[in-house]
């Protein structure tokens, strides 16, 4: 994708802003300002809009409130906004700009004096920039406040049934991103037998992940790995191979963002023999049954 077109009130495109250094509201960080404007961080789990908090509900039914999201945020969250609507559009390679623009629409919410609701996806302090923009907030003289989400870390590999922890199988987990900072490729943790990764925000770099799990971090070739994309929607789904195997099966299947990844022998603890037909997990969400009814 290309840097640019992010979308406005819901559909309206606009050029991204210049980058811009605004004078903060106050010289500490104030929990309301004095035009009543402030700032809710808000998790909106990994898709399903079940998996909300109450609290997140509460907050997006507002109406008077601005909500600020990311691309990877889903329709059917988005459907329960009461309120305006600003999407920035995370594409790779234009993440700063469009951070830069999520700042600008940030402060002009509440140099308006609104409720300023900035939701993003899982949860915002697990690989989600979550502590920097509370950091930025802070310069604009805002203290925000946070509301956790569920992570997608543990609650994708749960949607596919897959446990991250099993006895006798995983007794330790360890949660990484695809992309460090500068989109450098983070250092990996060697491996360990009883041990399961999930990768988030790694499905870009998948092939030049396993590659380096196995050459690097001196993971078997055959070691399971799934993937789980867009978990708990509607159009969730579950791709099963090895490190050999899932960069072609991703690619076949046309794998996309948000997709969270799973490495470790947990990934077959609950699969039957005719669960998995041409790499794919049949029926893999347990929440498939409530979404068709």
């Amino acid at each position: 994708g290309e840097c640019g077109g992010s979308l406005a009130n819901r559909g309206n495109e606009v050029e991204p802003p210049g980058i811009t250094f605004p004078e903060p509201f106050s010289s500490r960080p104030l929990e309301r300002l004095r035009n009543g404007g402030r700032i809710t961080l808000v998790g909106s789990g990994p898709g399903d809009p079940d998996l909300l908090t109450l609290k997140a509900l509460k907050l997006l039914q507002e109406p008077d409130a601005l909500v600020i999201c990311d691309r990877l945020v889903s329709n059917e969250i988005l459907d329960l906004v009461q309120g305006e609507v600003k999407t920035a559009r995370k594409m790779p390679g234009c993440a700063e700009m469009a951070q830069q623009e999520i700042y600008k629409w940030v402060h002009q919410g509440l140099s308006e004096g609104k409720h300023v609701i900035r939701l993003k996806i899982g949860d915002p302090f697990v690989f989600g920039r979550g502590g920097e923009e509370v950091l930025t907030f802070r310069s604009y003289g805002v203290e925000p406040a946070i509301v956790p989400g569920v992570s997608a870390a543990f609650s994708a590999p749960l949607l596919a049934k897959i446990p991250v922890t099993h006895r006798g199988v995983a007794n330790q987990v360890v949660m990484c991103t695809g992309y460090g900072r500068e989109g450098t490729s983070p250092d990996l943790i060697q491996y360990h037998s009883e041990q399961t990764i999930v990768f988030l925000m790694a499905v870009g770099r998948l092939r030049e992940l396993c590659e380096r799990l196995v050459r690097l971090a001196g993971y078997p070739i055959d070691t399971p790995v799934a993937i789980v994309e867009k978990a708990g929607c509607p159009t969730q789904r579950a791709v099963l191979g090895n490190l050999e195997s899932i960069a072609d099966l991703a690619l076949k299947h046309s794998v996309e963002a948000p997709s969270t990844i799973v490495v470790g022998k947990v990934v077959n603890v609950l699969l039957e023999d005719d669960d998995v037909i041409d790499g794919l997990i049949q029926n893999s969400s347990p929440l498939l049954e409530v979404w068709e009814s």
